[in-house]
């Protein structure tokens, strides 16, 4: 698991909207990198289960 970039966010209220973008960009960064994981996973289970049946159908 990555740890979470220590970039400095301004907290000024007129910057509120430069705020809530790095907020929103960082809730994107880590649900696709959470995605990306899950899949990778995935994928790893399906080709396993494949290989299992090609082996039985293989009569081994």
């Amino acid at each position: 698991m990555k740890a979470p970039k220590n970039d400095t966010v301004s907290t000024k209220s007129d910057d509120y909207p430069v705020l809530l973008s790095e907020i929103k960009e960082r809730i994107r960064s880590a649900q696709y990198e959470a995605l990306k994981a899950v899949n990778k996973e995935l994928v790893g289970l399906y080709w396993d289960i494949g290989q299992k049946i090609v082996v039985r159908q293989r009569g081994g």
